[in-house]
């Protein structure tokens, strides 16, 4: 029998488990990356345990991904894992000395299980990562670094930035009505910008990334207004207010620009919730996500979506390549958003 302090951590670990399945949208490189472990790492102690404690009879090294995974690893690979960016390979060789290690008998079996994966027939390759993705392991994590430095590193450098972004995320299919006007301002918030110290970029990359957009969603998104602001929660809510209780022709969306860091004067989240009659979390959080799969420090962003009246508002970072790597993920989202918030 399970001693209570047994217990407590068997417990532990299940919720732990349970957690991990609920988050598919965290990948196992930045898990790695972060903290040296991964969804395959747990699955390696979970069989350590098993022949450590068992009589023979206990469960496969594949019976442990399964249950470590709610499902066999193939079936999650196919549904949740995203091809490695350079930056997160990167990242995985450096911190190789900081990862889990395992016993020799565990990594045999895994090894035994990569051996099992017969070669194909053609060079498909569908046919290649479907047989890889069947033998329950991983082609990037709790593997030597040097086998896997080499793959997944032609991402091209003549892509717009926030492409990569896009690819790697969920996909958003929004189908916007031929001629659809989406009224959009931008408010950044900035002192050094209003001093005059520091020229303006991410309002004009918030313009250029709705150009962009355009063509793709199949809409146009008119720029009316433009108000650059210091880091002051009053004016900032004010600015939100004036825009969105224009009688005649209000934005549906409001982009605000800057200040949703950790530091004080960073106040545009408090402010956009004090001008919201109501918020909409989901769309922050998506956003966050997404983006932290390419830039994991994108998860502190304390950025907010919220409505006021008929407008929809939502906080952007202030650096103008995250501007652009933000809006990929977003403006679809948004567009639907603003549509339906204009329409009821």
């Amino acid at each position: 029998a399970l001693t209570t302090s047994e217990a407590v951590q068997a417990y532990a670990f299940r919720e732990l488990v349970r957690h991990l399945q609920m988050r598919t949208d965290v990948q196992n490189i930045d898990q790695m990356n972060l903290a040296g472990y991964c969804r395959n790492c747990l699955s390696k102690w979970l069989y350590a345990g098993a022949l450590k404690t068992s009589n023979g009879d206990h469960p496969s090294y594949n019976d442990c991904l399964a249950d470590v995974y709610g499902m066999s690893y193939g079936q999650w690979k196919t549904k949740y894992q995203k091809k490695a960016t350079p930056e997160q390979m990167a990242l995985y060789k450096e911190t190789k000395a900081l990862q889990a290690k395992h016993s020799p008998a565990v990594e045999a079996a895994a090894k035994a299980a990569k051996k099992s994966v017969k070669k194909p027939e053609t060079k498909s390759t569908t046919k290649i990562v479907q047989q890889v993705a069947a033998s329950g392991l991983s082609n990037v994590c709790c593997t030597p670094a040097e086998e896997v430095a080499s793959k997944a590193m032609t991402a091209s450098a003549t892509k717009p930035l926030g492409a990569e972004v896009m690819n790697d995320a969920d996909p958003v299919d929004v189908k916007l009505p031929p001629g659809t006007t989406i009224r959009a301002a931008i408010i950044v918030v900035s002192d050094r910008v209003t001093a005059g110290v520091y020229k303006d970029e991410s309002g004009p990359a918030i313009e250029k990334s709705l150009k962009e957009f355009e063509a793709k969603l199949g809409c146009s998104f008119p720029v009316t207004a433009v108000k650059v602001v210091p880091d002051e929660k009053k004016i900032i809510s004010d600015a939100i207010r004036t825009l969105a209780d224009d009688v005649k022709a209000p934005p549906s969306l409001i982009l605000t620009t800057g200040g949703t860091g950790f530091s004080a004067r960073d106040v545009t989240p408090e402010a956009t919730k004090e001008a919201s009659d109501r918020l909409v979390p989901g769309l922050a959080t998506h956003v966050t996500i997404q983006s932290s799969r390419k830039e994991p420090f994108a998860l502190l962003s304390r950025a907010v979506s919220g409505i006021r009246k008929k407008s929809l508002v939502f906080n952007l970072p202030g650096r103008p390549k995250a501007v652009r790597e933000n809006l990929a993920i977003a403006l679809p989202v948004l567009s639907h958003a603003a549509i339906q918030l204009e329409s009821s």
